[in-house]
């Protein structure tokens, strides 16, 4: 972790309220990993609050659905055990991935015995659940338009379906005004807080670095490939779009994002919908990018500039800038359906090729760095400078030396007509036809290269062909096809089929 900037020492504040032991919400986990719940604190055990340090002493990593939280906090402990309360933290915060230290001391001076995340935080519906049996203040506006409202007492009995009080001496179903409080009802808290039992030999001011997974935070990768005047090279720059959910703002924090797949044991979140892309920011000058470092089969990029992330806030940060990438177009016409091979009625068709243009991850061809998975815009400037849109498609997780393909759409230009010429069964389970694709390129100025696909698997052969075919897979062959401007070039080839 960067250093980050830790706050001057505060004296120790007042004793707050302590949480009922009995409290729903809260999820306690023994050091020792008892069953049950676990034991609390010695009675006369201070618990002491710890407030969240200022700018800079957050160090974020975020994965794809899950986030690494390492705070710095100022804290002066008392020798013996006490209990540490660190509020504000966000509402996803795992309770049993806390790990506790005293930033560079003695990893043996502070002993955590017990641990629990507090969150049962305050709405309106928890306030009268804790208000069964007492009597709470309303604010009833019933004085006239330009009157202030008056405050009324009222015995809440029950909340189990509606809303039942006693007020005035009768029974009255859902509440007449605003509910008021003159304070928090005991076991709530404003915010979700992680509660640590612990124990130290000698006491006195600490810097404590608390780490935690939480859920909330997200990020994806979004690049925009802008191609110059022909469609084999462009400048590839991407952004990392990351979502804050988490409940919790950061400001100045130290940022990283991870890239790959990790197994957190238990169910991901689902990514939230982003609202920003990175197209608008695609053409303006790129800031410096991070230098991706590989560890435990994944990828870190430490962003340099501290990042400042609200809740419920989507920002991008620069993530990759690759000027003068080389990239390869090809046009592709789809296998047809295997019930052309089988099925005396199953008509040919005629289809537009494939666009694709496929990205060779080497430094021979502009790139060389490992890229996270995420999705790729592809524009082209018209002829008065304006950016076109030509298509978009995702990538995953692309290591240096492999390639990524990108679909993009059709090609209008580009059409093949599919043709079966012959159909015979020779045997009860046995066919075997014969098939023509004649390719047109109706582009006036531009030969093409065409590749035609066909399945087949084992139990399809083929008996004769036009042109030479290659073996994609195992279960696809593919020829290609070099097709003039404005004309054509037709393939054929014959089938058996066993079934």
């Amino acid at each position: 972790m960067p250093p980050v900037a830790v706050p001057e020492s505060r004296p120790k504040p007042p004793r707050p309220w302590v949480p009922r032991a009995s409290m729903a919400s809260a999820l306690v986990l023994g050091a020792a990993l008892m069953t049950g719940v676990a034991a609390a604190p010695p009675a006369d055990a201070a618990e002491i609050a710890v407030p969240a340090g200022g700018p800079g002493s957050v160090a974020l990593t975020v994965h794809n659905g899950t986030a690494v939280v390492r705070e710095r906090r100022p804290a002066s402990l008392p020798a013996g055990e006490s209990v540490l309360a660190f509020p504000d933290v966000p509402d996803g915060a795992d309770a049993t991935s806390v790990r506790l230290t005293v930033s560079g001391g003695d990893a043996g001076s502070l002993r955590v015995l017990e641990r629990a995340l507090s969150a049962d935080v305050p709405s309106q519906q928890r306030l009268l659940e804790l208000s069964v049996g007492q009597e709470i203040g309303l604010l009833i506006h019933d004085q006239g338009p330009d009157a202030p409202p008056r405050r009324a007492t009222a015995r809440v009995l029950s909340v189990a379906e509606d809303v039942v009080l006693e007020m005035d001496g009768a029974i009255r179903v859902g509440l007449p005004g605003e509910l008021v409080l003159d304070s928090l009802p005991e076991g709530l808290r404003a915010s979700p807080t992680l509660l640590a039992t612990v124990a130290t030999e000698a006491g006195g001011d600490e810097t404590l670095d608390l780490t935690y997974l939480t859920s909330g935070l997200n990020w994806q990768a979004d690049y925009a490939l802008d191609l110059g005047d022909s469609l084999s090279g462009g400048d590839l720059r991407g952004w990392a779009t990351v979502t804050n959910t988490s409940g919790r703002s950061f400001d100045d924090a130290h940022l990283t994002l991870a890239a790959g797949t990790v197994n957190t044991g238990g169910g991901g979140g689902a990514r939230p919908e982003m609202a920003m892309r990175s197209d608008s920011l695609a053409m303006a000058a790129m800031p410096a990018t991070p230098a991706p470092q590989a560890q435990g089969g994944l990828y870190f990029y430490p962003v340099e500039r501290p990042v400042s992330l609200a809740h419920r806030q989507t920002k991008q940060v620069a993530l990759v800038d690759a000027p003068g990438v080389t990239v390869t177009p090809r046009y592709v016409i789809p296998a047809p359906s295997p019930e052309v091979y089988a099925n005396a009625r199953t008509d040919e068709d005629e289809v537009n090729a494939a666009r694709w243009l496929v990205l060779t991850n080497t430094e021979d061809a502009g790139l060389g760095r490992p890229l996270p998975a995420g999705t790729v815009r592809v524009w082209q400037a018209g002829p008065d400078g304006a950016p076109r849109f030509l298509g978009a498609d995702q990538i995953g997780h692309t290591a240096v030396g492999a390639e990524a393909t990108l679909r993009l759409g059709t090609d209008f230009d580009i059409t093949a007509e599919r043709r079966r010429l012959a159909f015979r069964r020779i045997g009860e389970r046995v066919t075997e036809s014969e098939h023509e694709i004649v390719v047109h390129n109706g582009k006036s100025d531009q030969p093409v290269t065409v590749t035609v696909q066909a399945d087949l698997p084992g139990d399809r052969t083929l008996l004769s062909e036009s042109h030479e075919r290659t073996r994609e897979s195992a279960n696809r062959v593919a020829w290609t096809l070099e097709v003039p401007a404005e004309g054509e070039t037709r393939l054929t080839y014959a089938i058996r089929t066993q079934f």
